[in-house]
């Protein structure tokens, strides 16, 4: 059983269709990938399955604009309780407290977050969470630095950091290599593959399509609001509509030859 599953899903701005029938699934310990052009919709979707665009409200007798976590609907759920209850999304806009430093920004998590409670006995294991994954990520030697003043890369790892420790059942994750230099992506990746290892389910939103190639299990094209096609990499490379309104036949090509 899924542990995030979409069913016929469809987004409106206005009269104007965003989301067209979308569906998709997520297991735990898997990374997928959704890649699709500019303006696809894929933004549009995964603010929509966090809660913070309204979805349309949802018919189980036609099974459409489903939206089930840990097998129970939550369409009508906030925000905060999506979050709460293990699901998270983490924007391409940063989200950091940018006049906190970065010590004081992981700690809002001990303080506000309902996993750890803001319990005195706790504090030691989160500590000890919090400092591991900073000395993973490089960024020990910037505990005292204000966030803002981070580089794109450092401002990144930081945010999934801070995420990893509200103990997220899943996790969303939209263009998290953009305006990140390349250690700094070569690093995000480890960790998302890490997380998948850990029983969490990652699901990216990109458009560094080598990127997300080499570390994805299976992956989701979305192109005009609509799921053209699916399936593991090698499914994806060789259809058709893919190749002809996503990849273009040099890029095609190119992909082919590296993960075929």
């Amino acid at each position: 059983m899924p542990l995030l599953e979409v069913k016929n899903l469809n987004q409106f701005f206005g009269k104007k269709q965003i989301l067209n029938n979308v569906f998709f699934n997520l297991n735990i310990g898997e990374v997928v990938a959704f890649l699709g052009p500019n303006g696809a919709g894929k933004t549009t979707l995964l603010k929509t399955v966090i809660g913070l665009l309204k979805s349309t409200k949802f018919n189980l007798e036609k099974n459409s604009n489903i939206i089930k976590f840990n097998n129970k609907i939550i369409n009508d759920w906030s925000v905060s309780k999506r979050v709460e209850k293990g699901l998270l999304y983490l924007p391409q806009q940063t989200s950091l407290f940018r006049e906190m430093n970065v010590l004081d920004n992981l700690k809002l998590i001990f303080k506000y977050h309902t996993y750890w409670n803001d319990e005195k006995s706790k504090y030691q294991t989160f500590k000890k969470e919090m400092f591991d994954w900073l000395e993973q990520t490089n960024l020990i030697k910037h505990t005292k630095q204000l966030a803002g003043s981070l580089s794109g890369g450092q401002k990144r790892k930081l945010e999934v950091i801070r995420s990893i420790l509200m103990h997220p059942k899943a996790i969303l994750l939209d263009e998290p290599f953009a305006g990140v230099d390349p250690k700094s992506i070569y690093e995000l990746k480890k960790i998302f593959s890490d997380m998948a290892k850990n029983q969490i389910a990652v699901l990216i939103s990109d458009h560094n399509v080598d990127q997300l190639l080499s570390i994805a299990t299976r992956v989701y094209v979305v192109i005009s609001g609509k799921i053209v096609t699916h399936g593991s990499i090698k499914d994806i490379i060789n259809d058709k509509a893919t190749k002809e309104m996503y990849f273009g036949a040099q890029f095609y090509s190119e992909m082919a030859n590296k993960f075929l």
